[in-house]
């Protein structure tokens, strides 16, 4: 039975479709996707799941295996010669979806620039707005660390995001495969996420960013078994000095950590693992790169 107050969200590039090999992933690896979106819709009760590395193909097949319980947006198409990959799974009891838009704007060169997809929800519980900022930002084999294009990126996405707040939409949550880390200034000081969450607290323009504490292992020495656990949520097996990064996050306008009508907890603000799945990552021979992320907000008792 799904309880009323809580609203659990989960983050995931699911590498089936990257740009270069659209509708390439093997069986097995479509069958463990299907297998793990499964888990997590049904056994860890997520109401939103946002995908990204998928073609209109495979949000075909990923409707498949849900039930009328489930809605799908479809943010997979094509804007000019940007082609956008992205869906959101949510559940109609928790949510309706009210629009969507591109967050993009002209560039001097005449191309445009695309920093995400905001997609609007009413909280059916509390007929509240709540804006997703969706983004899958260039991989750095494209585009290096901390580029100029991603400073862009990060500062067009905090417009849109002070945008909403200034139309009294203070509900907002950005998610995505970020191919930054919570320190790059692409995500600090031009998006402006912060992890001071006494900060962000006392100024509303702030984003509050929990993957701070998912940039290292769980496990503590002198436990040194690091087989069966992680160090990030994106692993890259050709790193010669950390092959673990958290490129994956998801971070919180200042209404979810101020005792406003919702609040994050942060104790289920996870990385979502297991002992197959870490092993699968780990094989030379997996496409799989990403682990997806999870988060929950709770309604606060003000009464």
């Amino acid at each position: 039975m799904k309880k009323s107050g809580r609203i659990t969200l989960g983050w995931w590039n699911t590498s089936l479709s990257p740009k270069t090999r659209e509708n390439q992933a093997s069986d097995e690896h479509r069958c463990y996707v299907m297998d793990i979106l499964f888990h997590l819709l049904n056994e860890r009760w997520l109401d939103v799941m946002c995908l990204c590395e998928v073609s209109p193909e495979d949000i075909v097949n990923i409707s498949k295996i849900l039930d009328d319980r489930f809605s799908v947006y479809n943010g997979a198409f094509k804007s000019g010669r940007k082609k956008f990959d992205i869906c959101v799974i949510y559940r109609n009891q928790v949510l309706t979806c009210i629009g969507s838009s591109l967050v993009s704007k002209p560039h001097q060169t005449g191309k445009e620039i695309y920093a995400g997809q905001n997609v609007e929800f009413i909280i059916n519980e509390t007929e509240e707005i709540l804006v997703l900022f969706i983004a899958h930002w260039s991989s750095r084999l494209y585009d290096y660390e901390d580029s100029p294009n991603k400073a862009q990126l990060g500062m067009l996405l905090q417009a849109a995001i002070q945008k909403c707040f200034s139309d009294k939409k203070n509900n907002v949550i950005v998610l995505g495969d970020f191919n930054e880390e919570p320190f790059n200034k692409s995500i600090t000081e031009h998006l402006g996420a912060s992890r001071d969450i006494a900060l962000v607290k006392k100024r509303p323009g702030l984003l509050y960013n929990p993957f701070w504490r998912h940039l290292t292992y769980s496990t503590l020495l002198p436990n040194s078994d690091t087989k069966n656990t992680h160090g990030g949520t994106y692993y890259y097996k050709g790193d010669d000095t950390s092959r673990w990064k958290t490129f994956d996050q998801m971070m919180f306008s200042s209404n979810f950590v101020s005792g406003k009508s919702w609040c994050l907890n942060e104790l289920e603000t996870i990385v979502f693992s297991n002992p197959d799945f870490l092993e699968y990552i780990n094989n030379a021979k997996s496409k799989f790169d990403h682990l997806p992320i999870l988060s929950v907000i709770e309604r606060v008792n003000n009464g």
